[in-house]
């Protein structure tokens, strides 16, 4: 019988080893759990920023 091409592309996928070392990823790992709290830090000092300046400009509007 004639075996389907998915079959051959999964053997073939499962036979590939990582791109990466263990070591690389988690160098990756760590520099992406570092950007992220970058990110989380970036966000909150945004939204803080936002709610100060649109109390002041509240504050300034009604007076």
């Amino acid at each position: 019988m004639h075996e389907s091409p998915s079959s051959d592309t999964t053997t073939q996928q499962a036979d590939q080893s990582l791109p990466y070392s263990e070591a690389e990823i988690e160098s990756m790992a760590t520099d992406d759990a570092h950007a992220g709290r970058f990110l989380t830090l970036m966000l909150v000092c945004t939204f803080c920023y936002t709610i100060v300046v649109g109390g002041y400009v509240i504050y300034w509007s009604m007076n």
